[in-house]
């Protein structure tokens, strides 16, 4: 999929932005692992709700955990 293509798509209701995430955390907490840095959450967040791609999370969450 384009940057374009996600620009144009439909936006994302609530639930299925709380679904999104509540599937990641389960996925993540299967392997034992957990996300618990409010940033990096939002970030996350903001991906489920369709606000940015995945590629420029991982570039913020990247930046955030360098910053440290």
């Amino acid at each position: 999929m384009t940057i374009a293509q996600h620009r144009t798509r439909p936006a994302v209701t609530q639930l299925e932005a709380t679904r999104r995430l509540q599937f990641a955390d389960g996925a993540l907490g299967a392997a034992g692992h957990a996300v618990t840095d409010p940033a990096l959450r939002e970030l996350g967040a903001r991906v489920a709700r369709g606000e940015m791609t995945v590629e420029d999370a991982l570039s913020a969450s990247l930046e955030h955990i360098d910053a440290r």
